[in-house]
C-alpha cells in the first residue's frame, strides 16, 4: 500500500482515538461526580429506612404471635364449656395441643372462676386451690376479657409472663390462663441478626428488659439511666448516639402493646455503613477501571474501525474491477449478439438453399441419379443442422438481448428445456448427467421470461462448477402449496457447510476462487424470485450435494414485477 494511503490511515485512527477519548471521560465525569453527591445524600436515608423497616417488620411478628396465642385460648374457651374444660383430661389435651402449635412456649395452662379460684391446672406447680381474686391481673382480665402481663418472677422465681382471657359473664364467667416462657418469647424478639452489631430487644414503660439483649444485660434489669427515652409517642422513631464506649450507634424504636413495652432495634454505626462504604469503593475502583477499559476498547474498536475502513477501500477497489470485467462481459454480450444476428442470416439462406435443392430432387428427370438417397441424406443433415444452429442463435439473441420486464404466462418446464439446451453439451463433455423430472402437465405461471432463464442458467452453472468432472444434476418441477409451482435444482457435488449457507445469497459473497466469480449471482436470483413473489431457499451437506429450491406463484397481480 502506498506510503501516502497507510499515513492517511494512521491519522484517521489517531483522530477518531482523540474523539471517542473525550466523549467517553465527559460522561464517565459526569456520572461519576453525579454518583458520589447523590451517594452523600442517600446513604443515611438508605440506614435510616432499613431500620426503621426492621422495626415496623418485628413489631408486626411479635404483636401476631402474640395475637395468635390470644386467638387460641379463646378458641379453646369457646369450643370447650366450664364443666368440660375443667377436666383434667380435657384440659390436658388443650395444653398440649398449643406446645405442639407454639413449640413449646407454654409453661402451664389453667382454669380460673369468676371468684379467682384455681379450678384445674396443667403444669409443674401446686396452683389447684390458689385463688387470684386480689391479684391485678384477675380484675384486669375480668374488666377488658384479655390480659397479656409485662415478664415477672412471681413465686416461681423464673422469669414468665402471663396471657388470661375471659369467657363468659356474671357469676357464669370463668378464665382460661396461660403462662408462657420469657426466654422461649424472647427468641421472637432475638431473631433478628444486624451484623455482629446489631440487635433487638424490648423493655416496659418502666424501663425494664422483657427479653435479653444480645449485647449486654438480662431480662428483668433495669437500662442505664438516661440512655433512653420512654416518653410515649406514634410511629418509629431513628437516632443516633453514642455508647457507654464512645461508639456511634444507630437506633429505631416503636412502642407496642398498648404503649405498655418499647421496641427497639440498634446497630453501631460503622457497621451499619460498612456494605455502602463498600459499594463506593467499588464504584471508585470500577470507574478507573472503566476508564481503562474505554481507553482498551476505544483503541481497539479504532484499530478494527480503521480495518474495516480500509476493507471496505479494497472491496470498493475490487468492485470497480468487477464492474471494468462486468462492462467487458457486456461488450462481449453485445458482439455475440450481433454475431449471432449476422450469422443468423446465412443460416436462413442455408435452411432455404436446403429446401429448394430438396424440391429439386423431386423432379423426374433427376430420379435416374444413382446417389438420389446420399444426397437427400445429406440435405436433410444440412437442413436439420442449420435449424438446430438457428435455433442456438436465438437462444444466444433471448440471453444476450438486454430488454424491459415483460411478465407473460410462461410454461416452467418449455423454458427450463430451453436453458438445458445451451448447458447440456459442456455438461456432456464433463461426464455430467442432467435429469429431468417433469410433472406434466404442469399449470403456467405469470412471470418474466428472461429474468427466469437468468436465473436457472446461474443455477445450472453453479451445479455443473459443483461437480467439476462427473456427476449428477437434477431437476424437478411440480405444484407446491398455496397456488405455487415448486422447482428443485439438485447437484451430488461436494456441497456446502452450514457457516456458508447463511451468507449464499449476500451480495459479493462467492466460494470460487478469485477473478472467477463476483458473487453477484446467487444474490441477483434472490432479488429476481422475489420481486416475482416467490422465494428461494438452499439445503447442503458436505460430500453430499446441494439442492435450490424454488416457489413461484402461479399469478402475480398486474403492475408486480
Amino acid at each position: 500500500m502506498p506510503k501516502q494511503i497507510t499515513d492517511s490511515y494512521r491519522g484517521l485512527r489517531q483522530y477518531i482515538i482523540i474523539i471517542l477519548l473525550v466523549a467517553a471521560a465527559i460522561p464517565l465525569a459526569v456520572i461519576g461526580g453525579s454518583i458520589y453527591y447523590e451517594y452523600r445524600a442517600s446513604v443515611r436515608e438508605k440506614v435510616t429506612t432499613q431500620l426503621k423497616s426492621i422495626v415496623t417488620h418485628h413489631k408486626e411478628s411479635i404483636e401476631s404471635f402474640l395475637q395468635e396465642i390470644t386467638a387460641a385460648m379463646r378458641v379453646a374457651t369457646h369450643l370447650k364449656p366450664l364443666d368440660k374444660i375443667a377436666q383434667t383430661e380435657v384440659l390436658q389435651n388443650v395444653f398440649h395441643s398449643l406446645q405442639r402449635e407454639y413449640k413449646h412456649a407454654f409453661e402451664d395452662l389453667g382454669v380460673i372462676d369468676s371468684k379467682g379460684a384455681h379450678l384445674a391446672y396443667i403444669g409443674a406447680y401446686d396452683l389447684l386451690g390458689k385463688n387470684y381474686s386480689d391479684a391485678a391481673w384477675f380484675k384486669e382480665v375480668m374488666d377488658k376479657r384479655v390480659f397479656i402481663s409485662d415478664v415477672f418472677l412471681g413465686y416461681r422465681q423464673v422469669p414468665h409472663f402471663v396471657i388470661a382471657v375471659k369467657e363468659g359473664e356474671g357469676k357464669g364467667a370463668w378464665i382460661l390462663r396461660a403462662t408462657v416462657d420469657a426466654a422461649r418469647f424472647g427468641t421472637v424478639v432475638e431473631n433478628v441478626r444486624l451484623g455482629h452489631t446489631g440487635e433487638a430487644f424490648i423493655v416496659n414503660k418502666e424501663g425494664y428488659y422483657e427479653t435479653r439483649p444480645r449485647m449486654a444485660g438480662d431480662i428483668l434489669e433495669k437500662i442505664e439511666p438516661g440512655s433512653l427515652d420512654l416518653a410515649p409517642f406514634d410511629g418509629v422513631k431513628f437516632w443516633e448516639v453514642k455508647d457507654k464506649n464512645g461508639q456511634k450507634v444507630l437506633r429505631a424504636k416503636t412502642w407496642m402493646k398498648d404503649n405498655n413495652w418499647l421496641l427497639i432495634v440498634k446497630q453501631d454505626v460503622d457497621e451499619a455503613f460498612a456494605e455502602v462504604y463498600k459499594t463506593r469503593n467499588m464504584a471508585i475502583a470500577l470507574f478507573v477501571i472503566g476508564a481503562l477499559l474505554v481507553a482498551v476498547v476505544t483503541f481497539f474498536t479504532t484499530r478494527v474501525l480503521v480495518r474495516k475502513i480500509e476493507k471496505a477501500d479494497e472491496q470498493k477497489r475490487a468492485l470497480d474491477e468487477q464492474l471494468i470485467e462486468s462492462a467487458k462481459l457486456a461488450s462481449i454480450g453485445e458482439l455475440s449478439a450481433g454475431i449471432a444476428h449476422e450469422i443468423n442470416n446465412p443460416l436462413a439462406i442455408i435452411g432455404q438453399e436446403a429446401g429448394w435443392m430438396q424440391d429439386l430432387l423431386k423432379r423426374d428427370d433427376l430420379k435416374g441419379i444413382k446417389e438420389m438417397d446420399d444426397f437427400k441424406d445429406s440435405l436433410r443433415e444440412i437442413a436439420r443442422q442449420a435449424g438446430q444452429c438457428k435455433e442456438i442463435t436465438h437462444k444466444l439473441l433471448s440471453f444476450a438481448r438486454k430488454t424491459e420486464s415483460v411478465i407473460k404466462n410462461v410454461n416452467i418446464n418449455e423454458l427450463i428445456e430451453d436453458v438445458i439446451g445451451i448447458v447440456e453439451r459442456e455438461a456432456a463433455v464433463n461426464n455430467i448427467e442432467i435429469v429431468r423430472q417433469y410433472d406434466e402437465p404442469l399449470p403456467l405461471i405469470y412471470g418474466d421470461p428472461a429474468q427466469l432463464r437468468q436465473v436457472f442458467l446461474n443455477l445450472l452453472n453453479n451445479a455443473t462448477d459443483a461437480l467439476k468432472r462427473g456427476g449428477e444434476i437434477k431437476i424437478e418441477t411440480g405444484t407446491g402449496e398455496d397456488d405455487s409451482i415448486s422447482i428443485k435444482v439438485s447437484d451430488t457435488g461436494v456441497g456446502m457447510p452450514k457457516e456458508i449457507l447463511t451468507k449464499i445469497f449476500d451480495p459479493f459473497f462467492t466460494t470460487k476462487p478469485q477473478r472467477k466469480g463476483t458473487g453477484l449471482g446467487l444474490s441477483i436470483c434472490h432479488g429476481i424470485i422475489e420481486e416475482l413473489g416467490g422465494d428461494i431457499t438452499v439445503a447442503s451437506q458436505v460430500g453430499k450435494g446441494t439442492t435450490f429450491t424454488i416457489n413461484l406463484p402461479l399469478e402475480q397481480k398486474r403492475g408486480e414485477t
